[in-house]
């Protein structure tokens, strides 16, 4: 009797970042399979891929060799069907929602002429027993730590999230499951900390690292990882105070940028130092904004700030006051940045750094990624997630954070191993 195609993997549980081997058996030589895989994010909006290969002369598929003759990616990769997915209800696609750290649960079928022959779900994780989660609602400030279970002394890592608020919880999870105490750190935006991102005190950031630093599970070593605003925040607090073994900016800007208010950056501080606002860029915008955004909301199409952005810093010398002193960093600092970041300008806010940092006593690493946006790595991109470049606004407007679905996981795979590889060294 005929065995029917079936789809191979040999571990069904994994972590986010584990390469799987995707292999299909049985085939016809020469034999068409469409492969369809299908998750859903923390808002249960389901992201869906699928990809058609040809079965070699011995019925055989293997993901991680031949690349797809049609369907949501063209190149050879294992992964690929996890980061093409796209939320099909959407016009442009949407953003893969993961603020949870709970596991995610993928489906893979196997079709043959429309006909589903086969079908296998996999667990993808960020952590499993060996890791302890704690909620910490203080008096001083609010976050989630996690730690391995094991009572041996780890680096800690201080984890700074974006302009959308709330902490890093999945990053943090993640981040844990390789040997470090996590604490990703809310500073507004829920529940104990202020909605808006407005008069932050740097206080309050350095009352959460010394509790850090003295926690039973910490060798007192503890590093900083911020994204965008976190990037930033990151980067000051590491110029402010002499308490990091490192510094890691993901997108991050080279200036002190204004606070936001409902989401939107708004003419207000965003940080204050010794009960002291901190000076920040005053943005610029052109008249053409204005109207381009409104062609693109009547035609349906993403709008990008970086107009904002380019037209805000034309006058370079007159924002001295608000841009970041990195050369005051007493400690490696790690970067990282893509060539069509459309949120704002990272790669030319790194280029501004590299001029104080070219003397840096410490080591200082940039990762640049060609043709990556603003989502091109951890702490906000995993290997094997749907990457995100467009979002949806409401009212039929979205807006593009830049980059590809293909350049944006490159960039989150190549970069977390180097990540991985920095905290090694700084931590060694």
């Amino acid at each position: 009797m005929k065995k029917r195609p079936a789809i191979i993997i040999q571990k069904l549980h994994t972590y986010i970042d584990e390469e799987i081997d995707i292999k299909v058996i049985n085939s016809e030589p020469n034999e068409m399979i469409t492969l369809k895989a299908k998750m859903s994010d923390d808002s249960e909006k389901i992201f869906e891929s699928k990809a058609t290969f040809k079965a070699n002369e011995d019925g055989i598929i293997s993901l991680s060799h031949v690349k797809p003759l049609e369907g949501s990616y063209n190149e050879i990769d294992s992964s690929g069907l996890f980061w093409s997915m796209e939320d099909l209800q959407s016009r442009h696609g949407d953003f893969f929602v993961k603020e949870n750290s709970n596991s995610i649960t993928v489906d893979i079928s196997l079709e043959i002429s429309g006909e589903t022959l086969d079908t296998v779900t996999i667990t993808r994780q960020f952590y499993n027993e060996d890791i302890k989660k704690e909620v910490v609602k203080s008096n001083e400030f609010t976050g989630v730590l996690y730690h391995p279970v094991k009572e041996v002394s780890y680096p800690g890592i201080l984890l700074l999230g974006g302009s959308d608020g709330g902490y890093l919880e999945p990053a943090a999870a993640l981040l844990a499951s390789c040997g470090y105490t996590v604490l990703a750190l809310a500073y507004f935006g829920m529940e104990n900390v202020p909605n808006n991102l407005e008069s932050i005190p740097l206080e309050y950031f350095e009352k959460a690292t010394h509790w850090l630093k003295e926690h039973p599970s910490v060798n007192k070593q503890v590093s900083l990882i911020g994204f965008s605003r976190g990037g930033e925040l990151a980067l000051l607090l590491g110029a402010t105070y002499n308490e990091y073994t490192s510094v890691i900016a993901v997108s991050p800007s080279s200036y002190v940028t204004s606070g936001m208010k409902n989401s939107i950056f708004a003419p207000i501080p965003s940080w204050t130092f010794n009960g002291q606002a901190l000076p920040y860029m005053k943005f610029s915008y052109p008249p053409s904004m204005i109207f381009s955004t409104f062609r693109n909301w009547i035609f349906k199409r993403p709008s990008s700030f970086l107009a904002i952005w380019n037209r805000t810093m034309r006058k370079e010398e007159k924002m001295e006051n608000a841009r970041i002193r990195v050369e005051n960093i007493n400690a490696p600092v790690m970067t990282i940045s893509g060539s069509d970041d459309q949120l704002w300008p990272s790669e030319k806010f790194v280029k501004i750094m590299e001029k104080y940092l070219s003397n840096h006593l410490y080591q200082h690493k940039h990762l640049f990624y060609e043709g990556a946006g603003h989502f091109l790595a951890f702490p906000y991109s995993f290997p094997s997630i749907p990457s995100n470049v467009v979002m949806q606004l409401g009212d039929g407007m979205a807006m593009t954070f830049g980059g590809s679905k293909s350049a944006n996981a490159r960039a989150t795979r190549d970069s977390w191993k180097k990540i991985k590889e920095f905290l090694n060294t700084v931590h060694a």
